[in-house]
């Protein structure tokens, strides 16, 4: 029932679905808001249909005389010209407030297509904005936002450490190639990022205090170094476990190895502000807010799939 709901109202602000529908209150015919919003006759019905299913009801009749509507037609359509109106509105303020760019940074660990798709659905909604991705290691990502390089940041923090709105929470894993097989009494070979990396520090502590051996048999700047290593059985790493890809696999007790504490996603915000990232950053917490509510059950990678299908289908 829940995700259920949660589609309804992705679908019912889904302005370019309202544009529509106003175009053929507007106009009185199907074939005339055709040419309002530039869409074909068959696009103009099916918008109005798909409406029409996540409201359950009717909400134009076809007479004689044209079209009329339903009262939940009426209804809707005084709610649909208030918020066409606030993006009208908000586009407008966003074209004369600063300089239509947002910077965004985010380490290569997390979850890309999740973010892809948000600042997509951002750029449909803001077309006159302009979008900066700055991809890289946590740390490299916190000296960014700190040196007012970027407008916003996902970076990772320890559980309840540092600042930032807390997006969703994460599990860490020791991951390995699937052809890896380390004994629990030979040194742990280690692919990791550079030293002043948080979580290169936190796995050589993690083995120390267990007692257990390692050696570092790569070092990287990039994620894509780390994976090469652990593609060619020469290491193994700490992961988010939300996205360990399917090549790699999750090491643990087995091979003497420590459990791991959580860690967190965050959002930052630079000092520099401005309506454009303000809605930014509103959109990805509500997604974070709303996809934690919606399955608690699921992990992050699953419910952000699960609602971004949705809203796609919608």
């Amino acid at each position: 029932m829940r995700a259920n709901w949660g589609a309804k109202v992705i679908m019912l602000y889904d302005t370019t679905l309202l544009r529509t529908f106003a175009a053929v209150c507007d106009s009185g015919s199907f074939t005339k808001a055709a040419r309002a919003v530039n869409l074909t006759q068959s696009a103009v019905s099916l918008h109005v249909k798909r409406l029409e299913d996540q409201v359950g009801a009717l909400l134009i009749q076809r007479n004689a005389r044209g079209i009329e509507l339903t009262e939940q037609g009426e209804i809707l359509l005084s709610y649909a010209r208030r918020i066409l109106a606030l993006f009208k509105e908000a586009g407008e303020r966003l074209g004369r407030e600063g300089d239509n760019l947002i910077r965004i940074g985010a380490p290569e660990y997390f979850d890309l297509h999740t973010l892809s798709s948000l600042l997509a659905q951002f750029s449909a909604r803001y077309p006159d904005v302009r979008l900066q991705i700055e991809l890289g290691i946590g740390p490299d990502i916190s000296e960014l936002i700190d040196d007012g390089a970027l407008d916003l940041a996902i970076v990772s923090n320890e559980i309840g450490e540092g600042d930032g709105i807390a997006l969703c929470r994460e599990r860490r894993v020791w991951a390995a190639g699937r052809a890896m097989r380390l004994a629990p009494d030979e040194p742990a070979p280690l692919a990791l990022y550079p030293p002043f990396c948080r979580w290169r520090k936190l796995a050589l502590e993690q083995l120390d205090q267990a007692g257990r051996p390692w050696t570092l048999v790569i070092q990287s700047a990039g994620t894509t170094g780390i994976l090469a290593a652990l593609d060619a059985g020469l290491a193994i790493t700490i992961f988010p476990e939300y996205s360990l890809p399917d090549r790699l696999k999750a090491l643990g007790s087995a091979e003497a190895l420590p459990a791991l504490p959580d860690f967190e996603f965050v959002l930052r915000r630079s000092r520099r502000t401005s309506p454009a990232a303000d809605h930014l950053a509103e959109m990805i917490i509500n997604f974070f807010q709303l996809s934690t509510a919606l399955v608690p059950a699921m992990n992050t990678k699953e419910r952000a799939q699960l609602l971004l299908r949705t809203a796609l289908e919608a």
